[in-house]
């Protein structure tokens, strides 16, 4: 998985990811979490629509992201996520912990 890619948007309060939320891409995201919470304000909107592959460290990441964003009086909102992306997080125990929402 060493060509595994993630990059991201972060616009108006708003995260957009694409490519692989995965163990090989989740460290160099990970670094960024500072930037992403000074730009959101109080509500941080996480875009998985063009998320390729999720694994649990991808999930894992945006449970600590919420922990953090928690601390700094700061909303996590979970946009299109995938089949994946849900099943892994009710298999991890963290449906009550993220907001999973769909855009229309």
């Amino acid at each position: 998985m060493a060509d595994a890619k993630l990059s991201w948007q972060h616009d108006n309060g708003k995260l957009a990811f694409d490519g692989e939320l995965t163990r090989a891409t989740v460290p160099a995201a990970w670094e960024q979490r500072d930037s992403w919470q000074s730009e959101a304000g109080d509500q941080l909107q996480v875009d998985l629509s063009e998320v390729e592959h999720v694994d649990s460290a991808g999930v894992a990441m945006l449970l600590q992201l919420k922990k953090y964003l928690m601390q700094k009086d700061c909303e996590l909102t979970i946009l299109n996520p995938s089949q994946q992306f849900k099943a892994i997080v009710e298999v991890s125990g963290g449906t009550d912990l993220l907001e999973l929402a769909s855009e229309e």
